[in-house]
């Protein structure tokens, strides 16, 4: 039937359609089979106990991204939600406990699967005239006062008109930035264990991975040109990559851990004071939403052990050695 003779005629032209025919069969009988080996893979490559995706689904229907979300999500809470209005639901010109909205790149809005309302990150803008609108937006929030919602109107300016991006967009804020957006500060509960859930999508062309940072802070006291002031500073950070993040909802959990954090300050531990939640979106150029945000205490880090006391070596003191520079955590403003 392979014969590499050539023949002419009605022989050669019967040969190869014989032979078309069994090529054809062939790849039928592959492709058939092909969704059926890969599923066979995938059921082996989970364990027993594990549930399948469809399975992975909470109970107002969500489905969580993975069966790590779905496990995490087992742990008994022992407070109450500790995030101020995670499901965007109320505020007067921007949600209440979160930054102001800038309506360039990040927007209070119709939808979400809690309530009516819930947050969109617009990443398709020049980063340069997101830095301007960035810059705008803070000024003008620091000019309002401590109470700036409670004004007759929005301090926040007009935006402005959106500029033309193009191809390859490695100019825009998804390309560059990206835009995280900032809850207010959550004290810190010493040797707390936290779970954090958010629900996030895209729009119906995008398909990207943003990101959630739960990043622990500090006050430390510093002399500077205006006299000695309180910044607060970078101690702990936990990230959670959404992926899959397309268009269809789904529910992702993180379980942090702020208490172990490593930062040391003049060779001593430091433990954060403050907690904040960072939503944060970038590539893809698109549009990300996200809605119904959770912090919950869901168990206490064990007390850790006190470190011996040594006593210092006898002989000629030796002068004081120069602070490192990973001895301070990192800042960020």
């Amino acid at each position: 039937m392979f014969s590499t003779r050539r023949h002419g005629g009605h022989g050669e032209g019967r040969e190869r359609l014989t032979t078309a025919a069994f090529l054809l069969a062939l790849t039928l009988s592959l492709t058939l089979a092909l969704p059926f080996a890969s599923a066979f893979g995938a059921a082996a490559d989970r364990p027993a106990d594990a549930p399948a995706r469809a399975d992975l689904l909470a109970p107002d229907g969500i489905p969580y991204d993975n069966a790590q979300s779905f496990d995490a999500m087992k742990l008994k809470a022992t407070s109450g939600d500790l995030l101020s209005n995670g499901s965007f639901e109320t505020g007067r010109y921007w949600p209440f406990g979160w930054e102001a909205t800038d309506a360039l790149c990040t927007f209070w809005e119709p939808g979400g699967t809690d309530g009516k309302r819930c947050l969109r990150i617009y990443t398709d803008v020049l980063d340069s005239q997101w830095k301007a609108r960035d810059e705008e937006v803070r000024r003008a929030i620091a000019q309002a006062g401590p109470n700036p919602q409670a004004a007759p109107q929005s301090p926040v300016p007009p935006p402005p008109q959106r500029i033309e991006t193009h191809p390859p967009y490695y100019d825009t804020v998804a390309g560059l930035h990206g835009v995280h957006y900032r809850s207010d500060y959550i004290p810190v509960t010493p040797r707390a264990i936290y779970r954090f859930r958010i629900d996030a999508r895209t729009d119906e062309k995008t398909e990207g991975t943003p990101r959630i940072f739960v990043k622990g802070f500090f006050d430390q006291k510093m002399p500077t040109r205006d006299g000695v002031q309180t910044i607060r500073r970078d101690a702990y950070e936990a990230m959670m990559i959404l992926d899959p993040c397309d268009k269809q909802w789904r529910r992702y959990v993180l379980v942090c851990h702020p208490w172990k954090s490593k930062s040391t300050l003049a060779g001593k531990p430091l433990k954060p004071e403050f907690l904040q939640v960072q939503v944060y979106g970038y590539w893809k150029p698109g549009s990300y939403y996200f809605d119904n945000a959770r912090l919950e205490i869901v168990g206490k880090e064990e007390p850790e052990p006190t470190p011996p006391v040594v006593a210092p070596p006898r002989g000629k003191e030796q002068p004081s050695q120069p602070l490192k520079e990973d001895e301070f955590p990192v800042f960020d403003p």
